[in-house]
């Protein structure tokens, strides 16, 4: 059976599930004369669900965040205050409307929207199932036995929903199942976190002033919201300015072009092949881009020298690190990067400059950088007007030896096996593209 195949079974038994389940609750919402209520709270429910937040993991770094929204806790606690079947019709008319929306704005098929209700239908049914025991009417909203119902909704509905849609994910991609679950399993816990004091508080609003209540929970959410996007722009800000440092720096030396992009993305690569953090890795990214700042105020005859630079000369080629940390030193928001631009020639047995520093003195980024950037200089550019005007490049090979060869002495040992690593696949990635 072709992936095709599957994925359209599994689509159209997702579909004929969702579907029966809203015939089956369907009667009783109607009967009950729900239908004001839930229409209310559809509006507030896909309002929020339009206005995602992206709040940051870390300031210096927001491209990475957690997508936030009230929509799922609104419906844990429709769930647990009006009951199940309330929340199933919640969840499958703001997953359809906003899903519908988005995919007008974004070019999306209506086939994954279709598919992502039908995620919704199932995962508040599961929470319906698990939520019959408790009547938080009579144990009370504020009860530990409402706070536990809300724990357990939310994490009923992120389990069942996080596995129908790695489901979905492994057969429209081709991939193994295991794999998706063990990467989209990792954010459960700080997911439910986040969200079980926006459930307790929707359900407390609900349970004493019905749809009108959530007013009070979207105010504070949407001024959040206000505030977050104020703070991405400042973030944006960071960002341009970094690169904007680096494009001065490759406008002012015709061959750092190529060698900073080069530089910095093998720098990250290895950092994260190391354990670093995320946010960390984006850092030895940047602080790679910038780390011939310093160059930018040296003699340029110095810098684009054919010859041999005399030992007068290599003392201020040896200056470059110092001063491109003098220039960022009054910018706060650089300030994790500027220690291992300042440090990113220094050596493991204390011959480097301009601190003289060893070992373990030296953060692990800027032995990093160190590995990477003598790395590029010794391959040189890949276009004639990237090449240092008085090296001979070496080939991929022996620039690896060199730096074997400089392990513990003048490179980190472990950077420079991991960077090894990743210059292996780099050049099978190569190869495989010129033999396409």
């Amino acid at each position: 059976m072709s992936w095709q195949e599957r994925i359209k079974y599994w689509t159209v038994a997702l579909g004929v599930l969702a579907v029966g389940l809203l015939v089956l609750t369907g009667t009783p919402l109607i009967h009950e004369r729900l239908l004001p209520d839930l229409l209310g709270i559809v509006a507030l429910a896909i309002t929020a669900e339009l206005l995602l937040i992206r709040y940051p993991l870390r300031p210096e770094y927001s491209d990475r965040g957690i997508w936030l929204s009230v929509s799922t806790p609104i419906v844990i606690a429709v769930v647990l205050v009006y009951g199940w079947q309330f929340g199933v019709w919640l969840d499958a008319l703001t997953s359809f409307v906003a899903g519908v929306v988005t995919a007008h704005l974004r070019n999306v098929r209506l086939q994954w929207v279709a598919v992502n209700t039908a995620h919704s239908v199932l995962s508040a049914s599961a929470v319906g199932l698990v939520a019959v025991p408790f009547d938080v009417s009579q144990a009370g909203v504020l009860s530990a036995a409402a706070l536990g119902a809300v724990v357990l909704g939310l994490f009923v509905y992120m389990l069942v929903n996080t596995a129908l849609v790695s489901a979905t994910v492994a057969l429209a991609e081709g991939v193994r199942l295991r794999w998706v679950l063990a990467q989209t399993t990792l954010s459960l816990p700080r997911d439910i976190l986040l969200m079980t004091p926006i459930s307790f508080l929707a359900m407390a609003a609900l349970n004493a002033y019905g749809a009108v209540g959530l007013l009070g929970v979207l105010a504070p959410y949407l001024a959040l919201r206000q505030a977050f996007i104020l703070a991405l722009r400042q973030q944006e800000l960071y960002h341009q300015t970094i690169r904007s440092l680096g494009f001065l720096v490759q406008r002012a030396h015709p061959y750092t072009g190529g060698h900073l992009q080069r530089v910095s993305l093998w720098a990250r690569r290895v950092a994260e092949r190391l354990g670093l953090p995320p946010d960390r890795c984006e850092l030895v990214y940047e602080a790679a881009l910038l780390h011939d700042l310093g160059k930018t105020v040296l003699d340029e005859r110095i810098l684009n020298k054919p010859a041999r630079l005399t030992a007068e000369e290599w003392e201020e080629i040896k200056k470059h690190p110092q001063l491109g940390a003098e220039i960022l030193r009054d910018t706060p928001f650089l300030a994790p990067i500027i220690p291992w631009i300042a440090m990113h020639h220094e050596r493991p047995d204390g011959a480097g400059y301009p601190f003289g520093l060893r070992s373990e003195q030296i953060p692990v980024e800027a032995r990093v950088i160190a590995a990477v950037d003598a790395f590029d200089a010794m391959i040189g550019g890949e276009a004639p007007n990237q090449r240092r005007p008085h090296r001979r490049p070496l080939s991929l090979d022996e620039a690896l030896t060199e730096l074997e060869r400089g392990a513990g002495t003048q490179f980190d040992t472990q950077v420079v096996r991991v960077f090894k690593e990743v210059v292996q696949e780099w050049r099978e990635q190569r190869e495989a593209k010129a033999g396409a």
